[in-house]
């Protein structure tokens, strides 16, 4: 009897907590009904970040991309907060209806659907949809995936890197298969964004295979391990794949410590030499107090000094404020960065201690290699970092 008890209590917590379990991706649609040519809002919601390929399918989508119109497919970006909106062109699907729009991640997962009605376009009866679940599959494999460069290049220096991806495809299906659309891109993480231009894979009868070559650039400064990712669409099953490449400024060590020596001996002589006296500049702008001590008109010396004025000098490459740029480093060290922390990193009067943690830390946050931060900057950039010229 207690047990019983026990368990009726439980039955009402439960149905108590199931709405608060957290909800999965989700999918609408700005309308429930549309004609071929119109256009369609999606919104995503509550999905991870990264890529999503939306498609219109016909069949409920029951064979995937095969019921698509992959011809018209779009693909979108899920921002950090799991959002996402893009506009499908409707047309007819390969297939009768039932019509939905489904979304799934470009790296693979679970696809999700929402039934869109389309005027004109015939809706399948249950036999029908048998018949065509039972139609000859049409698969494709992808093998041979790598990707090969990496010589001498301006990537060695810190510019862009560019390799070539080699894979093969393979029909291994019972039926032919003609021009499936192909995706590709690469770029840093496991949900590279940049774009590749990918080929036509032309006509495939049954166990025909072609091999393919397509060039990739990755933006400088290269600098990491680097992700290749490809999918093939319009097929009973998605085929995917996935290369890994990285590219390293293998000559700016080099240069470094050939520039080494010279920084230290002049270091050493300019604190030998004696001081002269120094002529009052006017300065064309009028400048607070808590400023007008801040001109820097030498070139540094020290490694401390040199890295201050990278940080300065990468920061503005990078177009970061120093109010981003002090947010990134509080994250990546634990430790509370401000923007005026920042200012006085960038300076050399007097030059900040950094210690390996922190060159590190502003090596990602600026996305530079660590190299780039050591090397002596060129003559006259101080003048181009002073801090009076920007706040």
């Amino acid at each position: 009897m207690m047990a019983f008890l026990a368990g009726a209590l439980a039955v009402p917590a439960l149905a108590l907590t199931a709405p608060g379990a957290a909800p999965g991706p989700a999918v609408e649609v700005d309308r429930a009904a549309a004609r071929v040519g119109q256009t369609v809002t999606v919104d995503l919601a509550a999905w991870p970040s990264g890529n999503v390929l939306v498609e219109l399918c016909g069949n409920g989508a029951d064979r995937g991309s095969a019921d698509c119109a992959v011809a018209a497919a779009a693909t979108t970006f899920v921002n950090d907060q799991g959002r996402a909106t893009v506009m499908v062109t409707v047309v007819k699907p390969p297939i009768g209806c039932p019509c939905v729009i489904s979304a799934r991640p470009v790296s693979g997962g679970k696809a999700r659907t929402v039934p869109l009605k389309i005027e004109g376009v015939p809706t399948l009866t249950a036999a029908q949809r048998r018949t065509a679940s039972a139609a000859p599959a049409r698969d494709l494999t992808v093998s041979g995936v790598r990707v090969s460069g990496g010589g001498p290049s301006l990537a060695w220096l810190g510019g862009p890197a560019e390799r070539t991806v080699a894979f093969t495809v393979r029909n291994s299906g019972e039926a032919p298969v003609t021009d499936p659309p192909l995706t590709m891109a690469a770029g840093r993480g496991s949900e590279p964004t940049g774009v590749l231009d990918a080929p036509k894979i032309g006509t495939l009868a049954p166990g025909e295979e072609r091999t393919f070559h397509v060039k990739a650039e990755l933006p400088g400064p290269a600098f990491g391990r680097y992700t290749v990712v490809g999918e093939l669409t319009g097929i009973d099953r998605p085929a995917r794949f996935t290369a890994h490449t990285s590219a390293y400024p293998w000559a700016v060590p080099i240069l470094l410590a050939l520039a080494l020596p010279v920084t230290v001996v002049r270091g050493l002589a300019s604190r030998r030499a004696p001081r002269r006296a120094v002529a009052a500049v006017t300065l064309p702008l009028a400048l607070p107090a808590s400023r007008a001590t801040t001109t820097t008109t030498m070139n540094p010396t020290t490694m401390n000094e040199i890295v201050a004025a990278n940080i300065g000098q990468w920061r503005r490459v990078r177009n970061l404020p120093r109010t981003a740029l002090a947010d990134t480093l509080t994250a990546l060290t634990g430790t509370t960065w401000t923007a005026d922390q920042i200012e006085s990193a960038e300076t050399f009067t007097p030059p900040r201690r950094f210690d390996a943690d922190e060159l590190l830390a502003l090596s990602r946050a600026l996305d530079v290699p660590i190299p780039a931060l050591l090397l002596p900057p060129p003559a006259g950039m101080m003048n181009e970092g002073d801090p009076r010229r920007e706040m």
